[in-house]
């Protein structure tokens, strides 16, 4: 990958991530790349971690996915370096954002994630983010990984019903 190829890719994923309200999952942005046939998977994984390496971006590590929210420094470079970026790539993540966006807020609005306490005690972790917010957060300790990934499966299927529920019982009389 040439220096110039690296910028590119670095330019992409910076006005990407600025975009956007909520953490990206690395398959969105892969998604993006590769359908517009910018590069190949293990080129973007080498710009997300150059960009991680260089505070450029942040990443939050679940049990499933990495998610990708850029930072100040991230911000003050694509300021910078921004004008670089041709205007038909800044089009097509316009494009891409705004084709994709009930995707794009169902897959980053739930998140789910479980971890070994100890043996026999897992802890499944749940949330739902409404533009940047954390509106509802959930933990289990359950006794099996199975019941763990359970969990956190029925979460992302029944999660409306779940926060419906929690709020009429906790907010009704």
């Amino acid at each position: 990958m040439t220096s110039e190829s690296l910028k590119l890719y670095k330019l992409i994923i910076l006005y990407f991530l600025s975009r956007t309200k909520q953490p990206m999952p690395n398959a969105i942005i892969s998604d993006f790349i590769l359908t517009n046939g910018y590069t190949d998977y293990f080129s973007i994984q080498q710009t997300l971690t150059s960009l991680t390496e260089d505070k450029m971006i942040e990443a939050e590590q679940t049990h499933s996915a990495s998610y990708y929210t850029i930072t100040p420094s991230g911000l003050e470079t694509l300021g910078f370096f921004g004008n670089q970026l041709p205007d038909d790539t800044k089009v097509q993540i316009d494009d891409y954002l705004h084709k994709n966006k009930i995707n794009i807020v169902k897959r980053t609005t739930i998140h789910t994630d479980f971890t070994q306490i100890k043996p026999n005690e897992y802890l499944a972790k749940t949330s739902i983010i409404e533009r940047g917010s954390t509106i509802l957060e959930l933990s289990l300790n359950l006794p099996t990984e199975e019941e763990a990934i359970q969990v956190c499966k029925r979460f992302k299927e029944k999660n409306e019903n779940i926060y419906s529920y929690l709020l009429k019982e906790l907010t009704m009389d």
